[in-house]
């Protein structure tokens, strides 16, 4: 399976990165406490802010910005830097994480605030905690303690709601339609010219737009999607969008 387009740009992204075959990469404390320092040092080196976060016995998420162009050598300092100090702690050599870490890109300030409790909720979820207050080492923690790691989070949008209620709303699951959003991100298209286009709008969006189902395809279309993945969104076959377009036209 080929691999989709790595986007660079400054911006929003969701990072998740895997132990080697599923192998637990985060033992001791002594581990949590490299990977944060590592995160903060990898904040002030390459100007990124840590919106949300949790790292987990075999993995991590970050909620992280850009404002370079430079999430993949941010990402591979931190990963990396943790792998070799972890390999030689441990007197182990080989591949530590999976492979390349993943990043999506969010759609919007909603995709956003869907993201960040997912990721805060990680380790409840999993069975890891009892209380969503109690896993010590992601963002709500930081923002519920002082530690010498709290200037990781300095400048989250987390901070902008008043702690109570941030817990409150925190400790109510996502829905199963909002869950099935989280790994969906905005469409990359390739451009003539080589460059890479995203498309931050979803398809529907554009049928919320326009009342007129004709103008919604054309600008759709317009926008870089393919009128296959219209029609598939519309739940109609290719001759139906042709019919649709034709018929304006007439």
């Amino acid at each position: 399976m080929a691999r989709k387009p790595r986007v660079n740009d400054p911006g929003f992204y969701h990072i998740v990165n895997r132990g080697v075959n599923g192998a637990e990469i985060f033992n001791e404390k002594e581990d949590f406490y490299k990977f944060l320092s590592l995160m903060l040092k990898t904040k002030y080196d390459y100007d990124i802010t840590f919106h949300a976060f949790t790292i987990l016995p075999n993995h991590y998420h970050l909620l992280v910005q850009t404002h370079k162009a430079n999430l993949s050598e941010a990402m591979r300092l931190l990963n990396s830097a943790y792998a070799a100090w972890y390999n030689y702690k441990s007197n182990r050599i080989g591949h530590l994480w999976k492979g390349r870490f993943d990043s999506f890109m969010l759609f919007n300030k909603e995709h956003f605030w869907k993201i960040v409790k997912y990721i805060e909720r990680n380790a409840f979820v999993l069975g890891l905690v009892d209380d969503i207050e109690k896993w010590k080492y992601q963002s709500l923690y930081l923002r519920e303690h002082k530690t010498k790691f709290n200037e990781i989070i300095e400048g989250s949008k987390i901070l902008t709601k008043p702690v109570d209620e941030y817990i409150k709303w925190l400790n109510k699951p996502l829905e199963k339609f909002e869950l099935e959003e989280i790994y969906n991100e905005p469409k990359i298209v390739k451009t003539e010219d080589g460059s890479l286009k995203v498309i931050r709008k979803k398809i529907g969006d554009f049928f919320n737009e326009y009342k007129d189902k004709a103008k919604a395809v054309r600008e759709a279309k317009k926008a870089g999607y393919k009128y296959t993945e219209i029609a598939r969104y519309l739940g109609v076959n290719n001759a139906y969008i042709q019919k649709i377009l034709k018929n304006k036209e007439g």
